[in-house]
């Protein structure tokens, strides 16, 4: 799923307007979430879906607005309630 981001972020080397969010989840992504939920932080339970949608470590993702930040996690929150999105 294609979202477009409200601020561009640096990412990789060039600046970033849109990106790719994953549809599709593996074993290990759900287990970092997971790792990160039972630690009862939001800050870092948002952080792990939205690197795991995106495929941006955490130097790029913490620098993404705000408001970026929210919406990429609440557009991929529903692959992780039900497996189907």
């Amino acid at each position: 799923m294609l979202f477009k981001l409200r601020k561009p972020v640096r990412a990789n080397g060039k600046e970033v307007s849109e990106v790719t969010l994953k549809e599709e989840f593996t074993g290990a992504d759900m287990i970092r979430i997971q790792n990160q939920k039972s630690k009862g932080g939001d800050g870092d339970l948002i952080a792990a879906v939205v690197t795991a949608a995106t495929g941006w470590d955490l130097g790029i993702v913490s620098h993404l607005d705000a408001r970026d930040l929210v919406a990429i996690n609440n557009a991929v929150q529903p692959f992780f309630l039900d497996g189907n999105g």
